[in-house]
């Protein structure tokens, strides 16, 4: 057992201090003064901006991340996907995880405290935004936001890119983003109410849409609530944390109980005034109450998630002439989040204030477009928990003195970024080059580019290559330890053969390989801190494919396939004290640990049937496969004997889903749902043991427009 000597003690409350100096509000103050001044010195028609829109035609599938404004995906400068509308509503009762989990190139790890994405073979990669504003935690890499805590109520639709991301967007669009674009009152008017209920973890939720266009200016709201109980599995350590100096005697540190309820709040709303400036919040409150279990399973724990957040944003564009634009993005966001371990609450805080500012100009008789712009973003952080032992070992009924180690630490980043990208369009061939300088007071300052061509070469074909370059900021516990000199850094090459016809026919083939220098990542498995930095190197190809079968029944699915080359992972695991056999404080030692990179499952497939029974009923079975997938652990048989790593793998797994739905039947519409169909158990790696996945859930969905 490891015993720590002394227990960490968290940082006393500090006066929160947003802005350190005035250069951040100089620059924000600047950026909204020229903002007004092309606005209103220079104030053109409303249309005059129309060449600089890239022609999207009767094509669903459009997409505003790989040029910062909105363009069809089929030409769009990025290997993109895009799940609309109609198919998160033929997904009832899902999560972005699902979502995510169905497309090309993405792995969900199904963890206690929450889903884990990993795109193309990388943990925690894919930069997740909400209408271009960061979800989840900068600091805690792995807490997304992307299970309940996020409602798909407002969702118009996702957009994704796959591959590096940042020269457009900025630190940590590593391996790929993802884009929640919610509606607007150009997108639904009237009001729409919506109730459901799932025999998974007995889970009910509701929301209520309304929205409305005057012509001049249109506004859309949303609110939605969810709740469900915990985990099936009761917890048996029900106290430990005591006096904060040592912990809970075992007589009264056993017992039984379960996890309580989590629940999920959101209010979503926009205003948009003469089609020139947005105002939008997000407000959200969620609690997640779940179980974790140590490796052997002999101890199991109550853990509670809660992460409160508020974000406003301000959006403003204008046509500067006939062949040119401006466009200002603005917003504030704040995360106060919380961790309860059993009996013990953790605090921390994320606070994020960011100024945009783009111009755009349409050059050599619109055959060319450039993009240039500059941004200011200061991210501050407040007491985010770093672990220095590790936490399970400290719940054996043999300690009785130690409470496990651990830190909090502060710090703050200012980030300035200029920015540019040019397109040139020829006969059939489009070229794209960009360049990025991130100019950062604490962290590495980078430079990020990338460079590509889209080729129109036959009816209905498109190719597409790209190379780009991307990097992430450090975790909490690299900035405690120092290790944030150099920045994680990823070059991706991608190649894309794409064909399409008509709305409903397509497929796609894409090859990738990402090279990681710099690689460090937090082991969460065994609390032993960080691995030493290394190179990685990952590959793989990706197949997509939709078409119809018949005039009812359509065929959509995706299969990806990687590969991973590159070292283990090394750590230095040390021990501080622990309590030998015959009850004496021994001193303790450290010893280097290492195990294969971890890429999550290697072979992913989905195949979905869209099957239009009637006009008004509609059958969509899913067909889902992941392979196996490994989890790394330290065990340690006796204090006195070094710890060992021990690889546990979780088998693979086919499951089906059923969604059979119904629409203007009534004056309502009906939705019934199934996951897990055949009740198939499975396993995936957990915190520090293999969990159970989800089992068989039935469920009904009623909606109601007004």
């Amino acid at each position: 057992m490891i015993s720590g000597e002394t227990s960490g003690q968290s940082s006393s409350p500090k006066k929160f201090f947003f802005c350190k100096g005035k250069n951040g509000l100089c620059l924000v103050v600047c950026l909204c003064l020229l903002l007004v001044t092309q606005l209103f010195i220079r104030v053109l028609p409303v249309g005059a901006s129309d060449t600089l829109l890239m022609f999207v035609g009767e094509d669903l599938e459009v997409l505003s991340l790989a040029s910062r404004r909105e363009e069809a995906a089929w030409k769009a400068p990025a290997i993109a996907d895009v799940i609309t509308k109609s198919a998160i509503d033929n997904n009832q009762n899902a999560t972005l995880a699902d979502l995510m989990g169905k497309s090309a190139g993405f792995y969900i790890n199904e963890r206690e405290s929450g889903s884990v994405p990993y795109l193309r073979g990388i943990p925690d990669s894919a930069l997740f935004l909400y209408d271009t504003v960061p979800m989840g935690s900068a600091a805690g890499k792995s807490h997304h936001n992307i299970d309940n805590e996020t409602s798909l109520a407002a969702i118009k639709r996702v957009e994704i890119i796959r591959g590096a991301g940042s020269v457009l967007w900025g630190p940590d669009a590593f391996a790929g983003v993802v884009n929640i674009v919610p509606l607007t009152g150009k997108d639904f008017q009237g009001a729409e109410t919506g109730a459901g209920f799932s025999s998974g973890k007995d889970t009910r939720w509701a929301y209520l849409n309304a929205g409305k266009d005057q012509g001049n200016w249109n506004a859309f709201a949303s609110l939605s609530a969810k709740d469900s109980r915990g985990e099936e599995d009761n917890f048996n350590v029900i106290s430990f944390w005591n006096d904060d100096e040592t912990p809970t005697s075992p007589d009264d540190r056993y017992g039984e109980g379960s996890p309580g309820k989590s629940h999920y709040y959101e209010l979503y709303s926009s205003i948009t005034l003469n089609e020139w400036l947005t105002l939008s919040t997000r407000l959200s409150d969620s609690k997640k109450v779940y179980a974790v279990s140590d490796s052997a399973g002999d101890y199991t724990w109550e853990e509670t998630r809660s992460s409160p957040t508020q974000t406003f944003k301000l959006e403003a564009s204008k046509a500067t002439g006939i062949n040119s634009g401006i466009r200002f993005t603005g917003y504030y966001s704040d995360n106060n989040a919380s961790l309860d371990i059993i009996d013990k609450k953790f605090d921390s805080s994320e606070r994020s204030l960011y100024g945009e500012l783009i111009y755009d100009q349409a050059l050599l008789t619109d055959n060319g477009l450039l993009t240039t712009g500059a941004s200011w973003r200061q991210n501050t952080f407040r007491d985010l928990l770093v672990w220095k032992s590790f936490f399970p070992d400290y719940l054996s009924d043999k300690n009785t003195y130690f409470l496990p180690l651990f830190e909090t630490t502060d710090y703050e980043n200012t980030l300035t970024s200029f920015f540019g990208q040019y397109r040139h369009k020829f006969t059939d061939i489009e070229l794209w080059a960009g360049l990025r300088n991130d100019d950062q007071n604490y962290l590495e300052n980078k430079l990020s580019y990338s460079a590509g061509l889209a080729w129109d070469f036959f009816p209905n074909f498109m190719f597409k290559a790209i190379y780009g370059t991307a990097y992430r900021t450090p975790s909490a516990t690299q900035v405690l330890e120092g290790s944030n000199s150099q920045l994680e850094e990823i070059k991706s090459a991608n190649a894309q053969l794409a064909w399409k016809s008509g709305t409903q026919k397509k497929a796609s083939l894409t090859i990738f390989r990402n090279a990681i220098d710099n690689h460090t990542i937090e082991d969460h498995y065994s609390g032993a801190g960080l691995s030493t930095p290394n190179k990685q190197t990952i590959y793989g190809v990706e197949l997509e494919w939709e078409f119809p079968l018949t005039a009812a029944v359509s065929l959509s699915g995706n299969l990806t396939l990687l590969g991973n080359h590159g070292p283990n992972e090394n750590y230095n695991y040390g021990r501080y004290y622990y309590e030998d056999d015959n009850g004496d404080i021994q001193e303790g030692f450290f010893q280097t640990l290492d195990y294969a990179y971890d890429a999550g499952a290697d072979t992913l497939a989905n195949l979905a049937v869209d099957w239009q029974l009637t006009k008004n009923i509609t059958l969509i079975p899913t067909l889902r496969y992941v392979s196996e997938a490994n989890l790394h652990y330290i065990y340690e048989e006796s204090p006195t004997l070094p710890a060992q790593v021990i690889t546990v793998t979780s088998p693979d797994v086919w499951l089906m889903d059923i969604h059979l739905k119904t629409e203007n039947l009534f004056p309502f519409s009906v939705d019934v749902f199934i996951k897990n169909l055949w009740d198939k158990e499975y396993v995936t790696p957990g915190q520090y043991t293999l969990t159970s996945g989800n089992s068989f859930s039935a469920g009904v969905m009623v909606k109601m427009k007004w």
